[in-house]
């Protein structure tokens, strides 16, 4: 990955050797905190230095950093998902967005296990068993932040999560064999038993973003729902079944007052990479990857389009 993603990606890194009790021995960590933009030769090296620190099974266990990531506007992005199959649909449209030449392919997906493997898009040019199973073992840190229980991964047919077998793990790896993974969990029998995750899926924006808006509270209703999701927006459908309408009558009333379900996602998603830009100091891709835009070539576009400015001058001339 590249840009905020790779930088997220070193930093949840970074904090699982940390939590591992291996933050301090050893050879010099790469800075993780460095910037929203992180080389692939950085992370390289965070992930070689690992591998010399614990060997193989070390690996999938530098996931659980990703715990440590609460306050991130990425860890609440993804963790905000309702199922397994909306958080394997975030993590690959967080790939897309960031132009990710490393993709995650979901081939089989059931009530509690999934099949996955690790591609890349460029031919001949397969991943590093090492960054594949540390993807893998974020991928487990993520369903275990949507409460889910046992989680359990295997690259082929070996063990690599919550323990791994190194020697096995590194002959897999010598065969190229360590992007093809299972992976399986439980789900808890109640809400009480979910651990954080209800506390991650509040939302994090003020949802009064639109309210100076001379908008019809029908309209204002459907901003605030909006903003709850931006990245999986409701639908017309689902915005009308809120408000004990059909679809065709709320198209019908906003109409009345010359709006479009789609102009409210456009100012919605307007303001709150505004809210972003202004209130936080997070990479301006990160801001439009949060507020739903395909990637920061189509947030730049937008943006601009609206305002006037892009939105690193936009930041520089109105950050308070």
């Amino acid at each position: 990955m590249s840009d905020f993603a790779s930088a997220a990606m070193v930093a949840v890194m970074h904090a699982g050797l940390q939590r591992l009790g291996l933050g301090s021995d050893g050879p010099a960590l790469p800075d993780a905190a460095a910037g929203a933009h992180v080389a692939l030769q950085t992370k390289r090296a965070l992930v070689g230095a690992a591998l010399a620190r614990g060997g193989w099974a070390l690996l999938p266990q530098l996931g659980q950093g990703f715990h440590g990531q609460d306050h991130a506007p990425l860890h609440r992005a993804l963790v905000s998902a309702p199922d397994v199959a909306s958080l394997l649909a975030r993590w690959s449209r967080l790939e897309k967005y960031v132009h990710s030449r490393h993709r995650v392919e979901l081939l089989q997906l059931g009530g509690h296990e999934a099949r996955l493997r690790h591609v890349s898009l460029r031919a001949g040019e397969p991943p590093m068993a090492a960054e594949s199973l540390v993807v893998l073992g974020l991928l487990c840190a993520l369903l275990q932040s949507l409460g889910l229980q046992q989680v359990q991964a295997r690259a082929g047919a070996v063990p690599a999560f919550p323990r791994g077998d190194g020697e096995a793990l590194r002959a897999l790896a010598e065969a190229g064999a360590a992007g093809s993974w299972h992976l399986s969990w439980q789900v808890p029998d109640s809400a009480a038993d979910a651990g954080p995750a209800a506390a991650a899926r509040a939302p994090a924006l003020p949802l009064d973003l639109c309210q100076a808006l001379p908008w019809p509270e029908l309209a204002q209703h459907c901003a605030r729902r909006l903003l709850q999701d931006l990245m999986h927006p409701p639908s017309v459908a689902s915005l009308a079944q809120g408000l004990a309408l059909s679809p065709r009558s709320l198209q019908r009333h906003l109409q009345q007052h010359g709006l479009r379900v789609s102009q409210l996602l456009a100012e919605v998603r307007l303001r709150a990479a505004a809210w972003w830009l202004l209130e936080t100091r997070h990479p301006l891709a990160e801001a439009g990857f949060l507020c739903g835009y395909a990637d920061q070539a189509h947030f730049n576009r937008c943006f601009k389009r609206h305002t006037g400015m892009a939105p690193g001058a936009y930041r520089q001339s109105f950050f308070g």
